[in-house]
């Protein structure tokens, strides 16, 4: 019997600013990543969105913890800032603002699915509705889905606990159609824009904006390959 497979999604802080990511950060990352990571598993950089990044996998659920430590290892060896790797505990009483952690079961051998990455500047207190909105949207047209926004402390298997204070939160939506993509992507960008102060980003963009405020962007993770959404939406929409 095969082991179940899922997609997991590790959002984190590690630039040495508040708006943007170092493109020696993003050389690193790139380069190294399938060095590390448990061999047959797909690991790819697949958001860039302000200062913060995320990294998603396609992986067994037996190599679930040894592919997050080895993802957790790559990280700090290139942190230019620490604030989020120093909120990770053992402990789930001491952790604090730290890794954005989201699992979903993969609808499919390729693992389709959906990442939003968030990042906020002076937004910290409106961007989990803004997740949690994402999150319902998958939950209610059927998809597994997963976001990192928890009312505890978060487990990361293989890595530790991620405080209740953790923004930039990430959200995964899982598909077996390629055909759900573009309903899937529709669905939150329409909804995300009944938000104030959000801003959907191309990945890779700095966090230039009037704060208050959060920027997202939304990839797609299509057998380890990414695209990012922002251009295509744009596109459809004729904006």
């Amino acid at each position: 019997m095969e082991s179940p497979m899922y997609i997991t999604s590790i959002g984190i802080d590690i630039s040495s600013n508040d708006v943007r990511t170092s493109s020696n950060i993003i050389k690193k990352i790139n380069k190294e990543l399938p060095l590390v990571v448990p061999n047959g598993i797909k690991s790819v950089l697949s958001n860039i969105t302000g200062d913060d990044i995320v990294i998603t996998s396609l992986v067994p659920e037996e190599l679930i913890k040894e592919n997050n430590a080895s993802i957790l290892s790559l990280l700090k060896k290139h942190a230019e800032g620490f604030d989020d790797l120093n909120g990770i505990s053992k402990n789930p009483k001491e952790a604090r603002a730290g890794i954005s952690y989201a699992m979903a079961k993969a609808g499919s051998n390729y693992g389709d699915s959906i990442i939003v990455s968030f990042d906020t500047y002076g937004g910290e207190d409106i961007v989990n509705e803004m997740a949690l909105f994402v999150e319902d949207i998958g939950k209610k047209y059927g998809f597994d889905v997963s976001s990192s926004v928890s009312e505890y402390p978060k487990k990361i298997p293989g890595v530790g606990y991620s405080g209740i204070d953790t923004d930039d939160p990430v959200v995964v939506i899982t598909f077996k159609e390629l055909k759900d993509l573009p309903k899937l992507a529709g669905l939150i960008f329409g909804g995300l824009l009944g938000f104030n102060n959000l801003y959907f980003v191309k990945c890779g963009s700095a966090t230039d904006i009037l704060p208050p405020g959060v920027i997202y962007t939304m990839s797609a993770f299509l057998n380890g390959n990414i695209i990012d959404l922002y251009p295509g939406i744009i596109k459809r929409c004729n904006l």
